[in-house]
């Protein structure tokens, strides 16, 4: 069967089981909170680890500073974009922020990483904790500036370093320069526990989709500006660059996908946090999260067809 088409049969499948578990009461938002801690503080560190055994190549190296570059480039261009846009349409300031963040930082941690691991293997895992480990320093830095506002905003490099993720990160780069490996044994239990992330990303998503309310999404104007940006032309921009400038194509498969992940639910923990437009951002996660299902399988078919 062709990738494209069973990668989609996949979501679509487990986050139908999502969905009825929810409704049947099996998956309550307790559950969703332990699957989603499970998730980030468990499955996702471990596939990372997992990403650092496969063999040692320069061009892997190599293609991590590429993943860097091409990251900082994005991250610079989507905030000027987001900022830029809110000044043209005349939103507040506020508003202007969490617009900002949400069509720049993605799912890519939660949603993209798993899906790297099933369409590009373990050199999309390892790419995508490089990419990851930039999202975590710029958000936690930078992003926090942004939605805080001028008047109490400032950048907080040390909360930034003190993410567990950018240490894993790190760890992962450094386990695979190193010329030991781990036995087989621990190599593949690793990569069976981390597996299960696909499929515990897609259940906590079906969950999510469970609860929304669906006229509220779907009629929130607001939320359609960041998702023309986010599920549309932000993929499609970072594809044809990729094209253009003949990327290698894991390199080019990695940024094109985590640029079609829908907004980080981090915007909207950080908007109730911060007392800025939560509401704004919950809807605006929720509506590109049901995009994503339409527009993700398409990004993918051209990566797996065009790029090569």
């Amino acid at each position: 069967m062709d990738l494209v088409l069973e990668l989609t049969i996949k979501i679509m499948i487990l986050a139908a089981i999502g969905f009825a578990a929810a409704k049947a009461g099996i998956i309550d938002d307790t559950g969703k909170e332990k699957l989603s801690s499970l998730l980030v503080n468990l499955l996702l560190p471990v596939s990372m680890i997992a990403s650092s055994q496969q063999p040692f190549g320069m061009e892997h190296l190599k293609g991590a500073g590429s993943i860097v570059c091409i990251a900082l480039i994005y991250y610079f261009l989507a905030f000027a974009i987001g900022i830029a846009v809110g000044r043209l349409t005349k939103m507040n300031v506020d508003r202007t922020a969490m617009f900002t963040l949400l069509i720049t930082f993605a799912n890519t941690g939660f949603i993209g990483m798993p899906l790297l691991g099933q369409v590009i293997g373990e050199t999309g895992t390892f790419y995508g904790a490089i990419y990851n480990s930039v999202f975590d320093v710029l958000y936690f830095s930078v992003g926090i500036y942004v939605l805080q506002g001028k008047e109490k905003g400032r950048i907080d490099g040390r909360s930034s370093l003190s993410n567990l993720m950018i240490w894993i990160a790190v760890i992962t780069v450094f386990l695979y320069v190193l010329p030991w490996r781990f036995p087989t044994v621990i190599t593949d239990s690793l990569a069976i526990l981390g597996d299960c992330m696909m499929p515990v990303s897609m259940l906590i998503i079906g969950a999510e989709i469970a609860g929304m309310k669906v006229k509220r999404v779907l009629t929130d104007r607001a939320s359609y500006g960041v998702s023309l940006f986010r599920m549309f032309l932000c993929p499609t921009i970072t594809f044809w660059v990729m094209k253009l400038l003949q990327v290698e194509v894991e390199v080019a498969a990695t940024a094109v996908i985590l640029c079609a992940m829908p907004s980080a639910s981090l915007n909207v923990i950080m908007g109730q946090k911060y007392k800025n437009n939560a509401e704004f951002a919950a809807a605006a996660v929720m509506q590109n999260t049901m995009i994503m299902i339409g527009t993700l399988p398409f990004f993918t078919f051209l990566c797996e067809n065009l790029l090569s």
